[in-house]
Formats: structure tokens, sequence, C-alpha cells
């Protein structure tokens, strides 16, 4: 599983990523906790407060709160009576999925369409998710850093953007990221249209294998994605200090 870890963090760079005491660090402007925080790995060693509390000086270093993102792949037994002494709490209980990539059997959908880049594609997100300026501006920075292969999907009525989402090619695995469907188009199927020209279109680069991370509480995400033939690969959640 340290692979599908492994392969998110590729497809979704920070502006640093560093090892420490077996961890890895990754720092950013703050834009979505995945690129800012410090990240359970394989190699990871339990932490003393004197270990926690130097890299929490790198996260206020570039004005961030610490959040630490635990996998249930390694337990530290050691490690949750330490942040809660030190005040981190719980919250964003999410799963990872993952299923095999099968040769298409069809052509995509006409209506989805690949764009050339994060820059065409972000004002379509934005409009869609409801995402500010700011924000915009910090998810672009990210996107822009992306070395593999990746497609920028938006699906389209009219002109107008109703459903859009990335996928990124890391080795065999393709990552789904920013599946988001507008208001006015949802229960139509799009991200489920989507969703299967990003498979045909991973499937040519190579990728065998499709991962995607959805929050635990996100029901008609999870349906969506057992209808998909998505199974658990395994959970993480992260644990904040205010």
């Amino acid at each position: 599983m340290q692979t599908l870890e492994n392969a998110a963090f590729a497809a979704w760079p920070a502006a640093l990523d560093a090892e420490v005491h077996g961890w890895c660090l990754r720092l950013d402007t703050g834009y979505t906790k995945r690129a800012n925080s410090l990240n359970l790995t394989d190699r990871s060693q339990p932490l003393t407060h004197t270990q926690l509390e130097a890299i929490e000086q790198q996260f206020a270093a570039r004005g961030l709160r610490p959040v630490i993102r635990l996998t249930s792949l390694l337990n530290l037994p050691t490690l949750e009576p330490l942040l809660i002494e030190r005040g981190y709490r719980f919250s964003d209980a999410s799963h990872v999925l993952c299923r095999v990539l099968q040769a298409p059997t069809a052509e995509p959908q006409p209506s989805v369409h690949l764009l050339g880049g994060p820059a065409q594609w972000i004002p379509a997100f934005a409009q869609l998710s409801g995402q500010g300026d700011e924000q915009a501006q910090a998810h672009q920075a990210i996107l822009q850093r992306i070395a593999h292969p990746a497609a920028w999907a938006v699906w389209e009525e009219g002109g107008v953007p109703g459903c859009c989402g990335l996928g990124v090619v890391v080795g065999e695995q393709l990552g789904l990221f920013d599946i988001v469907t507008g208001e006015a188009f949802q229960r139509r199927g799009l991200a489920e249209r989507l969703c299967r020209a990003l498979f045909g279109w991973g499937w040519e680069q190579g990728a065998r294998q499709v991962f995607l991370q959805v929050a635990a509480d996100n029901r008609p995400a999870l349906a969506l994605y057992e209808k998909l033939g998505f199974e658990r690969a395994y959970g993480y959640g992260y644990w904040v200090k205010p």
C-alpha cells in the first residue's frame, strides 16, 4: 500500500517534500492538508516531544498550523497520546479506494474534453466548486508542479462546464483528484461518465490500477465509487493543532 501513498504524493506535489525521522514532511501555502502535513510512512519512527516540537516549528515558519496525517498502514501506539497531550484534535477521516483498470471497450464520451493544462482547467473547477481567487492561485501552483502525465477533464453542455476532474499517472497507478459536479448538473451520471473517460485515458498511458481519496462521510461519492468497482484499500485522517 505504500506504493499508493508514494503515487499520491508524486501526483499532488508540495513545494517542500522532505524525509524527517522516516516521515514525509510536505509543506506548501496551506491549500489542502495533503500538501501541508507530516505523513506517516512505512519507515516512520515514533516521535518524541522534542522532535515533534522541531517539526511544528517548520510549519510555523511558513505560517501553517501543524497537521499530522496518520494512516491505518502502521500503528505507533505512543503517538496519539502524544498528539492529544500537545493539543491536537482528529478530523477528516477518509478512505483510499482502488480498483484494477481494464482495457476500455468503448471510446470515451465525446462530451468529456481533455484540456491542455491547469491554466485552462482551473477556471472550470473554480466555477463548479465555488473556489475563490486566492485558493485558485494556490491550487494552480500545486497543479503546475505535476511532472507526470495528467489529464484535465471537463464535461460541458453548451460550452458551460458541468463536471470536471483530474487524472495523474504515476508508474502503473492512475490517481483521480478534484472530481466535482456543479449543483445544477447533479444526478445525471456526469461524474461516472467523466471517471470512465479518465479510466480509458489512464489505460492508454500504461496505468493498470486506479486510486482516489474520499471523505468517509461523503455518502454520494462513496456510492458512485462503489458502482464504479472501487474497494477500500486503507484509511487515514488528520490530527490538527489549533
